[in-house]
């Protein structure tokens, strides 16, 4: 992979700025495809090559090794158009912040799903991709059709409610990109921006600041990691630079020039306790993006 004929190409690009942790080492290459055309070019040069590569966007939910990744990182953040289709439905791009649908198109037009999506980081790809959300609903729900890049070409999928779950869904394989989505919005009875401000201020009550990934684990059924976590004596625990936060012990805290290491010794040891006391298997909601790793894959 010595030459990638891109004039969007970086090689050995840092990673670590790229995400919320902060950490992480180079990649081989970074693509940032400034459309979706060029992003389609990209996207068949790799399945072409058979060249191992990720997607990232916001890298809000990513843990990346020290050493970096060795293939292609494949970035979807210039991909912020949001086009207005008519009848309250749009076309947001993947490279769209969340935040900033929030802002710019839930509240102006008193739309549901502000108690969904508020104080969520990332992009619109990512969030989709992993049907993100809250007690109060899910992207997923709002999202009529997909559309993806999938074997060298675009396809529009429509989104059913069988086809997501928590903090998942299954029309988006590892090897396919989400380009943009199509949100189906409806005006809401009650008025968005006092549900918005509840719960910023909730999430600033509840959830500490600072460089992490936001929730490490998903919730097992009816309960909550963070509940198991410190229930087994580990709230506020540190590795080094690495720390279980003491205001929420589903986040993990880089508060030291933490490294991948320190992260995953703390993820280890949560799921180790829980699982001795609880017998619970918790499931990572991060992703985890060891050296080793070369498959494809989207994030």
């Amino acid at each position: 992979m010595d030459n990638v004929p891109f004039a969007f190409a970086q090689k050995n690009h840092p990673l670590a700025p790229h995400t919320r942790y902060r950490i992480g080492g180079p990649a081989a290459w970074a693509l940032f495809p400034p459309t979706t055309s060029a992003m389609k070019e990209a996207y068949h040069w790799l399945m072409e090559t058979n060249t191992p590569f990720i997607v990232l966007g916001g890298g809000t939910n990513v843990l990346i090794d020290d050493q970096g990744y060795p293939g292609c990182v494949l970035f979807t953040t210039k991909l912020q158009t949001m086009q207005p289709l008519g009848n309250h439905r749009y076309t947001v791009g993947a490279g769209m912040m969340l935040s900033d649908v929030v802002r710019q198109l839930l509240l102006p037009n008193n739309y549901h799903g502000v108690g969904a999506l508020t104080g969520i980081p990332g992009t619109v790809g990512g969030a989709v991709y992993m049907n993100a959300g809250t007690a109060n609903g899910s992207i997923c729900e709002l999202t009529e059709t997909v559309s993806l890049l999938r074997g060298g070409r675009f396809e529009t999928v429509s989104v059913t409610p069988d086809a997501y779950g928590y903090r998942g869904q299954s029309f988006c394989k590892e090897n396919e990109v989400i380009v943009d989505a199509t949100l189906a919005c409806v005006r809401s009875e009650h008025n968005e921006a006092d549900t918005y401000h509840h719960y910023m201020q909730r999430r600033k009550t509840t959830q500490p600041e600072g460089w992490c990934c936001g929730s490490v684990f998903k919730n097992p059924p009816n309960d909550h990691a963070g509940r198991l976590i410190e229930a087994v004596g580990l709230k506020g625990t540190r590795h080094n630079g690495a720390c279980i936060s003491d205001k929420h012990a589903n986040f993990i805290m880089n508060e030291d020039t933490a490294s991948f290491d320190d992260v995953l010794y703390l993820i280890t040891l949560a799921k180790d306790k829980v699982r001795e006391q609880f017998g619970v298997e918790l499931k990572e909601e991060v992703r985890i993006i060891p050296h080793r790793t070369l498959s494809a894959g989207v994030e």
